[in-house]
């Protein structure tokens, strides 16, 4: 079995967060089992370029990878233009994880000249909150540039959320459900954990900080907090993508500066420890579609809080965390909760955790692969 990803920007591109980890622990895990995989990507990671070899073939994992040189426009390459109908010839299955991208439309025509297998990873983009922004324009996208190839696309959703957000814009279309997972091997803290995170009685936030991520609904939820549990401190982890200036004003303004932290990006063990030290993970986001950070807390035996905007209502069902309307009122009564029964909620984690080992989705995967082959 010879499979080609096709994504705009791959590991280590880590600025664009769960996505790439996501994608990269996949191809590693299905190469790990058996079948050839040929990644297509550029050298894009935000505003610089990755320290790769671009436009040739470089090991990488048990992966062969191609970074073409991005050039005018983001995760665009000219060179990828007449180099991807090569790189596709001997490919099984195409699996694009993309859906506004140049990338996504050369590998789908090249593809449809060429016969082959398609799968393509939409990444939560299209959820409704995505349409937020650029909306008219995505849409015509889709229109244009999506749906007239449609009779060779087959779907791959990671959560039944994403299921329901591609059944609204193609009704009939052919979905393969396989979720995104966690890397035991990354997720292991081998080394000792900074005493910041032992010693501190705190609720972790985790991820870029974007609108998307609703952290400013997290703040709001906290002077009801810090009336049964004075001393908590709230610290959230991740890069800024122009937010942190307004967070640190709103907290300001609800005088809760001194029970806040913006910690930075972490990574490894020290984001491990990150988790693994806190009372719970609160995940008050306007959309995900899977939502990487709740099962690498959950590995770590902290219960999970996310909003009903995300694919987790497993926390509810397992007794794991909570599953609930994205309001300070409903997020701040669900940490108070937890709190009090911390210990109960963190021993249902394996449950549920266990369910999305990259080992077990990467053989839910190949077998994707394999039905796609010989349809």
């Amino acid at each position: 079995m010879n499979l080609v990803v096709v994504i705009p920007y791959f590991y280590p591109a880590n600025i664009y967060g769960g996505p790439i980890f996501a994608a990269y622990n996949l191809c590693k895990k299905i190469a790990e089992i058996g079948v050839n995989v040929d990644v297509i990507t550029t050298n894009i990671n935000g505003k610089k370029k990755l320290d790769v070899m671009p436009n040739v073939f470089i090991s990488q994992s048990g992966l062969k990878v191609k970074y073409y040189n991005q050039y005018l426009f983001p995760y665009f390459s000219h060179k990828m233009i007449f180099g991807l109908a090569n790189d596709i010839k001997n490919a099984d299955v195409v699996h694009i994880q993309s859906i506004y991208s140049l990338s996504t439309v050369l590998a789908l025509f090249h593809s449809f000249l060429q016969n082959k297998a398609v799968l393509i990873s939409p990444r939560g983009s299209l959820s409704p909150w995505s349409f937020k922004h650029r909306g008219l324009m995505k849409r015509l996208w889709i229109k244009i540039l999506i749906k007239p190839f449609m009779k060779c696309i087959h779907w791959h959703a990671t959560s039944q959320k994403e299921i329901r957000e591609i059944q609204k814009f193609f009704p009939n279309a052919d979905i393969e459900l396989v979720s995104d997972g966690v890397s035991i091997e990354e997720s292991t803290i081998k080394s000792l954990c900074n005493t910041k995170w032992q010693n501190s009685f705190y609720i972790a936030c985790l991820g870029r900080l974007h609108k998307v991520k609703g952290y400013d609904i997290m703040l709001k939820a906290m002077p009801k907090i810090l009336k049964n549990y004075s001393k908590i401190k709230l610290f959230i982890a991740g890069m800024d993508e122009g937010e942190l200036d307004n967070l640190i004003e709103l907290s300001n303004s609800l005088k809760i500066q001194d029970n806040v932290e913006f910690v930075g990006q972490l990574e490894g063990d020290n984001k491990n420890c990150f988790l693994k030290y806190a009372q719970c993970l609160v995940m008050p986001s306007h959309t995900e579609n899977f939502g990487l950070v709740a099962p690498e807390a959950l590995f770590q035996n902290t219960p999970v809080i996310a909003s009903i905007n995300t694919p987790w209502k497993v926390l509810n069902t397992e007794k794991a965390g909570f599953h609930v309307i994205n309001t300070p009122e409903a997020i701040s009564d669900s940490v108070i909760r937890l709190i009090k029964e911390v210990d109960l909620y963190s021993k249902n984690t394996n449950q549920v955790v266990k369910q999305f080992y990259w080992s077990k989705i990467a053989i839910r995967y190949k077998s994707v692969l394999f039905k796609l082959y010989k349809s």
